[in-house]
């Protein structure tokens, strides 16, 4: 069996994966803590799969966006099955082509999430992983990653207006009931989260326009821990695929392995 670990700026995303399937046998979160060490990671992980499977597992893949945290859920894989954990990472064989500046970049979620997303739909598509930061990637109609936007996530942004603004009361983020607020509370929810529901529905009919120009058909998949609150409030209807990064780091593995990647007992 397969462990997949998710590393992202707030949760740290796990999931059990048979061989046979795409789907993941098992999910679980955790909070991404740097004081953690390896031996507090592995102890936690163990503890939560003691009764899923934990003896059978013989992989680990890890897709990383906070490299600090990498090498202690590495070493804290080794302790729980005895191997190296396969990192997904600029020699990451991906099956489709990626065509930006600067590959070494793309982030290893972006990168988990479309080899995910082959799999439930045809390009062109676009992925938009509402989380800590907001990301949208691009896959053209010929299969090709050509690109991604990525903006400050709505949560940091209200945030970041809170702490900003001297006026501004601390408001929690949430979905209020009116689109234009009658008092101070409601009027920063309704900015915080609509003006990201209105930023999302935005770049949609933009990258529709870029990729859709002899008449294709753009899917749409949404993912990320503020996916199912902020997704369903577009006007564009997107397929929410929660688990998807860990779906994608799992595909990714498996297809290096298959085409031959090193993979050895520590």
């Amino acid at each position: 069996m397969l462990l997949v670990i998710d590393i992202g700026n707030t949760n740290i995303k796990l999931g059990v994966f048979d061989s046979s399937q795409s789907i993941a046998l098992f999910t679980f979160a955790v909070s991404s803590s740097p004081r953690r060490t390896p031996d507090e990671y592995a102890w936690l992980i163990k503890s939560i799969l003691r009764d899923n499977s934990l003896d059978r597992i013989d992989a680990v893949v890890i897709s990383s966006v906070v490299p600090s945290l990498c090498k202690a859920l590495s070493d804290a894989a080794v302790r729980i099955c005895g191997y190296e954990p396969f990192i997904i990472g600029s020699g990451t064989h991906t099956g489709f082509p990626i065509k930006i500046d600067i590959q070494a970049q793309l982030g290893a979620d972006i990168v988990s999430n479309a080899a995910a997303a082959f799999s439930v739909c045809e390009p062109p598509f676009v992925i938009v992983d509402v989380g800590t930061a907001t990301t949208l990637c691009a896959v053209d109609a010929g299969g090709r990653l050509i690109g991604t936007a990525i903006s400050p996530g709505a949560a940091i942004s209200l945030d970041a207006l809170n702490t900003s603004c001297a006026l501004l009361s601390d408001v929690g983020f949430e979905c209020p009931q009116e689109i234009i607020g009658k008092n101070t509370k409601d009027s920063i929810q309704s900015g915080a989260f609509y003006g990201h529901v209105f930023m999302i529905d935005g770049f949609v009919r933009n990258l529709r326009e870029k990729l859709c120009s002899n008449g294709e058909k753009l899917s749409l998949i949404g993912t990320g821990g503020l996916g199912n609150a902020i997704l369903p409030h577009c006007r564009n209807k997107f397929m929410i695929v929660p688990d998807l990064t860990l779906q994608g780091a799992a595909t990714l593995f498996y297809y290096n392995r298959k085409n031959g990647s090193n993979y050895t007992k520590s």
